[in-house]
């Protein structure tokens, strides 16, 4: 460690000695379509004026206006602004003077959420602490255009805080150089002894594995199957350590240590490099050569007949023990440097027999692999009468043949699926026999096919899908899904749309977490927008879990700026909702309480179980609330299986309903990954259009809002009340006002596709049901359609007897069913349900009450119950 700080000379040798050292190098700067020489490095704040030029992309990329890029012909970096407020997403925050995004130019494929140089134990607020040198000079920084030298140097300090050290960070860039410098200057300001930990964080998630390499001198993160490697080399005479598995901490030792005293007065300065590659093979020959080992470049074609093979894994091994690996991109060609000696290779692709062979490298060489043939499957997916359709193409092994395995669940193609927002596509496959089951969500008949895949063969694929359950006034939406942006998870949001599109949501708002967002650019891009309706929203998620969590939609997106313009957080759940339903200046929105404790909520806030209040304010701000999973509500109040229900939101949604509280429930996916995960649950919310292209959002709002709403994982569930003869009938959430002894007329009918099936449906009066209206397959065959029925499941209307005032709520069931295989092995081992929002009759005429009954459960309450309804 040394003490003291010295700029690089502006002319020093080492400041250009990584330009094209190699063949690897002087590749991405030829990919980068940059002439050798052309560019220094470069430093400039992200503005709408230079955006388009200097922000870079990927799956991860987080930067918005304000923050820094820090750029040479070779590497690309975001430097957050330094500031309180500066979050990357939900999980990752407090990234004031992080590193948020780092690829490599030419070829941005961001995947990095935050390197958190010091692992936060500094806090960086303040702009007016940065300083910037540019080749030993000192320089203002100037927002009009970028700033250019053969060195650049940006540092900041950190926030004053009692017993710590002052703290700078400073980031560095040279002309030529494959990766970004960080020096960590501790100094003591105080009058004792002070200690500090050498250690970094990094946020590289999910589909990311990491090790340690070069001697211990190498820290690495790799993300094969996105293409992108992060690798961190410790400074002189240090070396690395790892620990934990998301926000990994990289600790730095010297001597075994990795605390360092420093006494008043002194200083210390901590260097290490932090570096992009495209694959875990390139990473290792750009550390080598970074200690100084003599290394040789290597490029490797994998072809087939056919051409460049796309992510096929290529394994270089030393004596059996693997040195790393990388998977191929679009042209099938991979290059990095290795130390010369003799290899082995091993190349798997999808559906191609696994190849092996020795790799001798003595010097530069380029090498083809020739691998066996595939299998393909071209598929020609239509409506019926021809057309494209969008649609779901699960393949499963039969026999001996394997289950293929595209991708992971974060990917656009993933496990066995293949999402089409046409439905014509070509997938590779290895030789067998399958079966392919393709589908467009439950208004459609699924289409089984058996396939057999030869290799160096096209099997073709061909369906029409068949519209069998008539939705006419109704559409399906799903109001809460999620992708990267939220943080919590890594799914690409090109995935999450393709998966709503292809389960036939025709509304989805985007709702990510604590970031206002939206799903057009996709759809744009797949030229799919008549096919989907969309509009910008937020699910602004805080503590407590579960309940304060709300969605809301439509709101203002303003793009690039911090959340995109959305609210922020805040710790009690009622001055969230309350911040949340008066954003955008009070504008009409739908506000969604997602996944809740209602019990929380309506009465015991700190759940001791006695009565405190509970979060009951919030109900004021609700206009929906979530209350999956449906199936519960078939349960017997206070039976073993009820007691095992975590939370059971349906049934106490049936209580506050009974308490006067008229909040409509809807169902959603909450959906993280792609495989399978939209589409489980749906809304059909009714609308005056069954056209996607002229879905109105506020349209679903208000339809929404006033309960028009019918909840399913599958089963098209219609019902309507009316008195007697009248043509006039009511549907989900309206009231229906009798003031007379005839007893209301009711009329179920429920729509399956060829793939699941009902055999129940239940009326529940008041949160009961009742069982003179209990209709079973068994006891009442005659109203459930045959063998030989279309979508018509169940078809039937009665009169329904009622005493008092009373909301009426309708459920469709398949007891002892699945939904199967359509949607996938853990979706499709649910039962089929759909549960209508209720109906409210006001058998007097003079104005509906609610009963009070609270179905054998108590509630944590203050007050009696039977409030007017709201």
């Amino acid at each position: 460690m040394t003490a003291t700080h010295a700029p690089r000379p502006a002319n020093s040798n080492h400041s250009v000695c990584w330009l094209f050292p190699s063949v690897t190098l002087a590749l991405a700067v030829f990919a980068a379509g940059i002439p050798a020489g052309a560019y220094a490095a470069e430093l400039v704040r992200l503005t709408p004026e230079n955006w388009s030029k200097f922000a870079p992309s990927g799956k991860e990329a987080d930067r918005i206006y304000g923050d820094w890029v820090l750029q040479n012909e070779l590497v690309i970096c975001v430097i957050a602004q330094p500031a309180a407020t500066r979050n990357a997403n939900m999980t990752v925050r407090n990234v004031g003077w992080a590193i948020i995004d780092l690829t490599r130019r030419g070829a941005a494929n961001d995947q990095l959420s935050a390197y958190y140089p010091g692992s936060l134990r500094h806090a960086f607020h303040s702009a007016d602490r940065i300083r910037i040198e540019v080749d030993g000079a000192e320089m203002t920084a100037d927002t009009s255009g970028p700033i250019r030298g053969s060195a650049i140097r940006i540092a900041c300090d950190a926030d004053a805080a009692a017993n710590q050290p002052a703290a700078t960070v400073t980031y560095s860039l040279r002309d030529g150089d494959p990766f970004v410098g960080i020096e960590t200057t501790y100094s003591n300001p105080h009058a004792s002894e002070v200690s500090v930990e050498r250690t970094d964080t990094i946020r590289a998630d999910k589909t990311f594995e990491f090790g340690i390499g070069e001697e211990n001198q190498l820290f690495w993160a790799d993300d094969e199957w996105f293409r992108q490697t992060y690798g961190v080399v410790a400074g002189e005479g240090e070396q690395v350590g790892r620990s934990g598995n998301r926000g990994v901490v990289i600790a730095f030792q010297r001597g075994g240590a990795t605390s360092e005293k420093i006494a008043p007065g002194a200083s210390s300065i901590w260097s290490r490099k932090l570096v992009p590659a495209a694959n875990a093979l390139e990473m290792a020959g750009i550390a080598a050569r970074l200690r100084g080992q003599t290394v040789k470049d290597v490029r490797l074609a994998v072809r087939d007949k056919r051409g460049p093979v796309r992510a096929a894994k290529v394994t270089l091994l030393r004596d059996g023990a693997p040195i790393g690996s990388a998977r191929t991109p679009a042209n099938g060609t991979i290059a990095f440097a290795s130390r010369p000696g003799d290899y082995q290779l091993k190349v798997e692709a999808l559906g191609r027999p696994e190849w092996t062979g020795e790799l001798a490298v003595a010097g530069n060489l380029e090498r083809t692999i020739e691998l066996g043939p595939c299998g393909y499957v071209q598929g020609r997916i239509t409506r019926v009468g021809g057309g494209p359709i969008p649609c779901k193409v699960a393949f499963r092994g039969l026999g001996d043949t394997p289950t293929p395995d595209f991708g992971p669940d974060t990917a656009v193609t993933v496990k066995n699926l293949k999402y089409s927002h046409n439905g014509q596509f070509l997938q590779e496959l290895g030789p067998g026999r399958y079966e392919a089951i393709i589908s467009y969500g439950p208004e459609y008949d699924a289409v089984f096919r058996e396939i057999e895949v030869q290799s160096g063969g096209v099997t073709n694929l061909s369906a029409e899908l068949a519209r069998t359950v008539e939705t006419h006034g109704w559409v399906s939406a799903d109001f809460h899904s999620h992708s990267t942006p939220s943080g919590d998870n890594t799914c690409s949001q090109r995935a999450r749309v393709l998966n709503l599109l292809c389960e036939h949501i025709e509304f989805a708002p985007c709702t990510e977490h604590n970031r206002i967002d939206t799903y057009v650019p996709h759809l744009k891009a797949l030229k799919v927008e008549p096919l989907m309706a969309t509009c910008s929203g937020i699910e602004l998620t805080g503590q407590p879990l579960p309940l304060n969590h709300q969605n809301a939609f439509p709101l203002k997106l303003v793009p690039r700026t911090q959340d995109n313009g959305g609210p922020v957080t805040h710790e009690n759940p009622l001055t969230q909702i309350e911040r949340l339903a008066l954003w955008d200046a009070g504008s009409e929105k739908l506000v969604q309480i997602n996944h809740p404790n209602l019990v929380q909520m309506i009465g015991d806030r700190d759940l001791d179980g006695k009565p405190d209040g509970g979060f009951a304010g919030m109900l004021s701000f609700m206009d929906v609330v979530e209350v999956h999973p449906m199936q519960p509500i078939l349960l017997a109040p206070n039976s073993p299986a009820f007691k095992e229900s975590k939370w059971n939101a349906i049934f106490h949604w049936m209580q506050l309903l009974n308490l006067g509280y008229r909040v409509p429930g809807v169902v959603n996916t909450d959906a993280h990954y792609s495989f399978h995960d939209s589409g489980g649950l749906r809304n059909f919310v009714h609308s005056s259009t069954d056209d996607p292209s002229r879905i109105d959002a506020m349209e679903m709002v208000r339809e929404s809002t006033a309960g028009h709403v019918v909840m399913s994982n599958g089963p098209f569930l219609e019902v309507s009340m009316r008195q007697g003869k009248s043509d006039k009938a009511v549907g989900p959430g309206g009231m229906l006002t009798l003031g007379g002894a005839e007893a209301p007329r009711v009329r179920i009918r429920v729509q399956c596709p060829n793939w699941f099936d009902v055999n129940r449906v239940q009326v529940f009066v008041n949160g009961r049901p009742i069982e003179s209206a209990n209709f079973t397959r068994r006891t009442h065959g005659d109203a459930f359609g045959g063998a030989d029925a279309r979508a018509v499941k169940f078809d039937r209307e009665f009169d329904l007897p009622l005493a008092s005032d009373s909301h009426v709520i309708l459920v469709a069931a398949g007891e002892g069913l699945k939904l199967g295989p359509v949607m996938g092995p853990r979706l499709g081992e649910e039962m089929p349900i759909a549960v209508s929002n209720p109906i409210y009759v006001d058998v007097d005429g003079g104005g509906f009450r609610a009963n009070g009954d609270l179905l054998d459960v108590p509630l944590p309450l203050d007050a009696t119950p039977g409030l007017p309804i709201r």
